[in-house]
């Protein structure tokens, strides 16, 4: 099956490789704080700005008539042309502090679906890519995750807790206190990215989050899709909370956790 958007593809791995490299694996300046910043490590960069505005330029180049909705940007609505989603560091205190768990992630979205998206994560060098024909890949090679029922055998990584919304923050501390004894171990890794290429390609088997910007999980949720993942739409849809599983079977038995902490 020949894949209708290998060259978005090849563009985009290549526009944030070549934007990390030249930002994001060294500090291109000094932090300051996002205006508008809800928590005091709510930090932007100028290596942000300038791999964002690097890798907009280089899919433009190729792409002139394409969209753009990026963290360090305006406010822009998602529509039907084809737009790309990118968040140009995500894990900034990650990166601000020297903690290499961090990356840059994109996603092309066609008549507000998702079609195409890339991870990438430039200190140990792992490009994630993603399209439904081409299925997920790692540097090139194809990703086979296994799956695990087993709860007691699972890893579990969680996002960060939400500095805009207690009721989320509330959840998130109940939910890590119900699972603590039923899964293996608990991460919090503190880059969405890193989440999802982890799940993607079985390094995890269970994420678990509520969504807030498109930016942030919608490149992940794409690849985790595309990898067989299952994700609970009701919850998604109706809650804003990410339940997402390597398998059905490892989700119902996590979902009945789950649903002890957020009342449906």
């Amino acid at each position: 099956m020949q894949d209708p958007y290998s060259r978005e593809l090849e563009v985009a791995a290549d526009a944030v490789r070549r934007a990390a490299d030249r930002y994001v694996r060294s500090d291109g300046g000094p932090s300051e704080e996002k205006e508008n910043a809800v928590g005091s490590y709510d930090l932007v960069t100028y290596s942000d700005r300038q791999a964002q505005e690097d890798i907009i330029r280089t899919i433009s180049a190729e792409f002139p008539g394409d969209l753009f909705i990026a963290e360090e940007g305006e406010e822009n609505s998602l529509t039907d042309a084809r737009t790309w989603v990118i968040d140009p560091i995500d894990g900034t205190l990650n990166y601000e502090r020297g903690i290499p768990m961090f990356g840059t992630q994109l996603v092309l979205m066609v008549g507000k679906e998702p079609v195409m998206s890339v991870i990438y994560l430039p200190v140990p060098e792992e490009m994630f890519t993603a399209t439904v024909a081409d299925g997920v890949r790692l540097n090139g090679m194809p990703v086979k995750p296994c799956g695990r029922h087993d709860l007691k055998k699972c890893i579990v990584s969680t996002g960060d807790f939400s500095r805009k919304k207690q009721e989320w923050r509330d959840i998130h501390y109940a939910l890590i206190g119900a699972m603590k004894d039923e899964v293996a171990r608990i991460r919090m890794f503190g880059a969405a990215c890193v989440d999802f290429a982890y799940l993607a390609s079985g390094r995890t088997d269970i994420h678990i989050r509520f969504v807030n910007k498109l930016w942030d999980f919608m490149p992940g949720l794409f690849m985790a899709r595309v990898s067989g993942a299952y994700v609970d739409e009701e919850l998604l849809s109706e809650k804003r909370f990410l339940l997402l599983t390597r398998t059905a079977e490892e989700a119902s038995q996590y979902r009945d956790i789950v649903l002890s902490q957020i009342d449906m």
